[in-house]
């Protein structure tokens, strides 16, 4: 089971993110791995399944996976990646780094959602890590409400 999930995984060289590239939930644009545990199937995010074959107890409901680096797609079980932490710290953190920012935009919004930057930023690497079209490929979800204005 977890070399499979492995398989989906670009590792970016150095400290840098482990991004998944199977399965991209709609719309929040996070990863998702769906497995058979002792007869059972289950349907969970890629970065709480990463915490769980790290060994990392998270069966408690208040329980989250915390993306410390603010990346969707990131697996990479580190302090400055991926954390179990509580539902009330991960807001707090999401908040203090811009994560919440209300509703997100569609297909006829004109901006992009999380979902479609999921999908660009595992496109962007899924022949490889490729620095140049992951950093491409991450620019924030835009939003023309939260752009200033010129004037």
């Amino acid at each position: 089971m977890a070399d499979r999930f492995w398989a989906k995984v670009v590792r970016a060289p150095g400290e840098g993110h482990w991004i998944f590239t199977g399965a991209i939930s709609s719309p929040d644009g996070y990863g998702r791995v769906t497995f058979t545990h002792h007869g059972r199937q289950y349907c969970v995010s890629a970065h709480r399944f990463a915490l769980w074959i790290a060994g990392v107890d998270i069966r408690d409901p208040d329980m989250v996976a915390e993306h410390r680096c603010n990346e969707p797609l990131c697996v990479r079980v580190h302090p400055t990646h991926l954390v179990a932490s509580t539902r009330e710290d991960n807001i707090t953190y999401a908040r203090l780094t811009g994560r919440l920012r209300g509703p997100r935009g569609g297909a006829d919004s004109g901006w992009r959602t999380r979902h479609q930057r999921s999908l660009d930023v595992r496109a962007a690497v899924a022949g490889g890590w490729d620095q140049n079209a992951y950093t491409r490929a991450a620019r924030p979800v835009t939003n023309p409400l939260e752009q200033p204005t010129l004037f």
